[in-house]
């Protein structure tokens, strides 16, 4: 018997990219050794009949719509989902990726390998814009690891016989993939880096700016404050954020020193750490920056 995989998307007002994400699913090697369905949730008003229509014959897909606005609330659809499905495997991917061909071999062969729960790898932009590359999370080895995201994570079944779901109060601001993963974590969950297993994030222009960079770690840094309180608590998670904001202060003091040597990568990530350092402030005096 085929091993079920449910691959598991959502998407808003992206239909072209959507498409170009399930045509790389398609091309995923020993893509048919494995019972695959996509389960698509959509967070639009767009009509998905006649794009549906053009996979029918290719791909099993699953299409739900989610009327509450929002990431988070995308996201728990889908958990509440799978909960109710027999399945070995569920993935996480983002809409506008696309998978490097050897993916699916590469995470089953670690998942196996290492016999850990969860897999994750990196998201590597299509653009070569500076801000876009700055900010890519992207180990060079394989290792262990405390969180994962959703733009790339493979996962076995059983790690959601609990009640941990996408914290809503990051709903419109990001963070609830790092609190999810964390938590799971947490209770035991091990998570695993593989460097190997790539999805490319097609480009975006609205993304490859000086006002995106700054607004998105800015939005990185408010968030943490609610990610390490409801992890550890308000006594622990404080302590927690003022050792991140010290190693933020001392990440800020070495890229000024190597902006003394003209560098521009080192001057926007002078920048990326002071929006971060920031952005705790803001999250500390209880504000938002939302961006979904």
């Amino acid at each position: 018997m085929k091993n079920k995989i449910f691959i598991c998307i959502c998407t808003n007002n992206r239909k072209l990219k959507l498409f170009k994400n399930l045509i790389s699913i398609l091309g995923l090697k020993n893509f048919s050794i494995y019972d695959i369905e996509i389960i698509l949730v959509s967070n639009d008003r767009l009509s998905y009949e006649d794009f549906l229509e053009k996979f029918k014959n290719t791909l099993k897909i699953s299409f739900f719509r989610e009327s509450i606005s929002g990431v988070s609330y995308s996201r728990n659809r889908i958990l509440k989902i799978l909960r109710n499905k027999k399945f070995d495997y569920g993935v996480f991917v983002d809409d506008d990726c696309i998978f490097s061909p050897n993916w699916l071999i590469s995470m089953m062969k670690v998942l196996k390998r290492e016999k850990v729960d969860i897999v994750s790898g990196p998201q590597i932009t299509k653009s070569n814009n500076i801000f876009l590359r700055i900010m890519e999370r992207n180990f060079r080895n394989e290792l262990e690891i405390k969180w994962a995201s959703t733009n790339n994570v493979i996962f076995k079944s059983d790690i959601l016989k609990n009640d941990i779901n996408f914290n809503n109060k990051l709903n419109h601001i990001g963070g609830e993939d790092q609190l999810f993963f964390l938590s799971l974590n947490k209770i035991g969950k091990k998570i695993f880096w593989n460097p190997n297993a790539t999805v490319f994030e097609l480009s975006d222009k609205k993304r490859e700016n000086l006002k995106w960079f700054i607004k998105r770690n800015l939005r990185y840094g408010s968030s943490a404050v609610i990610i390490y309180k409801s992890l550890y608590g308000n006594f622990l998670g404080y302590l927690i954020l003022l050792i991140k904001l010290m190693n933020d202060f001392r990440k800020l003091a070495i890229f000024l020193i190597k902006t003394l040597f003209l560098s521009k990568k080192s001057f926007y990530s002078l920048l990326m750490y002071k929006a971060r350092i920031l952005g705790v402030f803001f999250g500390l005096l209880g504000f938002q920056i939302k961006e979904y």
